[in-house]
């Protein structure tokens, strides 16, 4: 009798101490989620691989070949890419006048023209 009632108070105090963990996580995968207001930043690097894969195609910026010549010709440069990252989204508005993005994008750029 003594080791059913053991037992069993071992189950129960168990099955409280998961139930906090259960909660938390949930809590976390909630609190986790981004939020439409706030612009998913992307880095220089990616930015040209979003261009050069056509992700702004929509707005007029030609992809993988094309999207070569088309800096080649100087129709699209560091600061139309920056703009169509803006209008997407995926840049907040304050990014078109940080110079040193701008340049970074612009040696990704120079990079790909070369090659």
């Amino acid at each position: 009798m003594k080791h059913l009632i053991l037992g069993s108070l071992s189950v129960v105090l168990f099955s409280n101490l998961a139930t906090p963990v259960i909660a938390s996580e949930e809590v976390a995968k909630v609190n986790l989620q981004p939020s439409y207001g706030s612009f998913a930043q992307v880095t220089p690097v990616n930015l040209v691989q979003l261009a050069y894969r056509g992700y702004f195609s929509d707005l007029g910026i030609p992809s993988h070949g094309a999207f070569k010549q088309a800096l080649i010709s100087q129709k699209i440069d560091a600061e139309i890419i920056v703009r169509s990252a803006i209008t997407k989204g995926r840049l907040s508005s304050d990014y078109i006048s940080n110079q040193a993005y701008i340049d970074t994008v612009n040696m990704q750029l120079q990079s790909i023209t070369y090659n």
